[in-house]
């Protein structure tokens, strides 16, 4: 008897974690995570650009939305802000501007 008592629950937990991963997984661009941060200029190369953070940390940043006034100027080791979003299940940023920092 005590088995079918945790039927039930277990039938209905994996239901409802079917119903979440389906979810997340049609998730749409209104499901972007917003981001801004800085860092310095590593290297950019046609509409990419890698930045490194305080923190060491390198950031694949995407440049297709930014217009190119804003980042043509930049050399490595530029001190600049990035805002954009990180798309749901990628590993980079697509920026929507680019600033530099004064040293």
């Amino acid at each position: 008897m005590r088995g079918r008592d945790i039927g039930g629950p277990l039938a209905a937990a994996a239901v409802t974690a079917l119903f979440l991963w389906s979810a997340l997984s049609v998730a749409s661009a209104d499901d972007d995570l917003p981001i801004q941060f800085q860092g310095r200029v590593m290297w950019i190369a046609a509409q990419t650009l890698m930045v490194a953070t305080d923190d060491s940390q390198s950031i694949r940043v995407d440049l297709t939305h930014v217009a190119q006034d804003q980042y043509q100027r930049l050399e490595s080791n530029d001190r600049v802000v990035v805002t954009g979003t990180i798309p749901t299940g990628r590993n980079r940023v697509v920026a929507t501007s680019i600033e530099p920092l004064e040293p």
